[in-house]
């Protein structure tokens, strides 16, 4: 995989920086089981207009705040909501940066010694959940299901609660 190009490395960094800021932007002010009930309805309202069939997980910590699994979708779904909440946990930050972050190095994902590649993943839609005033991660989000817009529509979900 290192390979890569001097403009597709220009590229895969300008990705990682937006990366980077959406992670700084959504913030929320406080999160609990009261903020996760309200995203998570927010998120699965959208997702029926727009015809994805989606699977989401809301988790503080190992606690499970939020699930549901929209009509359609499978028993794989749960694996993958798995992944990518274990993905934030250990890297501290979205599936979609740590994917975008490998190929930026040059390196498969896949390939890392230390990843298990049936317990974490590189694919978007897993997103770390932060509170002001503290850099820790204290829960994630996972989504699947949305056929390689998880990312982005979970970015507009969460910009689009932030800003009420």
């Amino acid at each position: 995989m290192s390979d890569v190009t001097e403009a597709q490395k220009a590229e895969l960094k300008k990705q990682v920086d937006e990366l980077d800021a959406q992670e700084k932007e959504l913030v929320f002010d406080r999160f609990d089981s009261e903020v996760a009930w309200e995203v998570g309805h927010l998120i699965i309202d959208e997702a029926k207009q727009r015809g994805y069939g989606l699977a989401l997980r809301i988790m503080m910590g190992e606690q499970i705040l939020f699930q549901y699994s929209m009509p359609g979708t499978k028993a794989g779904n749960e694996i993958w909501l798995d992944r990518k909440a274990r993905t934030v946990y250990e890297f501290g930050e979205s599936t979609e940066r740590v994917g975008t972050y490998h190929s930026y190095m040059g390196r498969d994902f896949y390939e890392t010694p230390w990843i298990d590649p049936f317990t974490t993943t590189k694919h978007g839609g897993g997103f770390p959940i932060r509170v002001k005033n503290s850099s820790a991660v204290i829960g994630a989000f996972a989504l699947s299901g949305a056929h390689g817009e998880e990312h982005g529509f979970l970015v507009e979900m969460l910009r689009r609660y932030l800003a009420k």
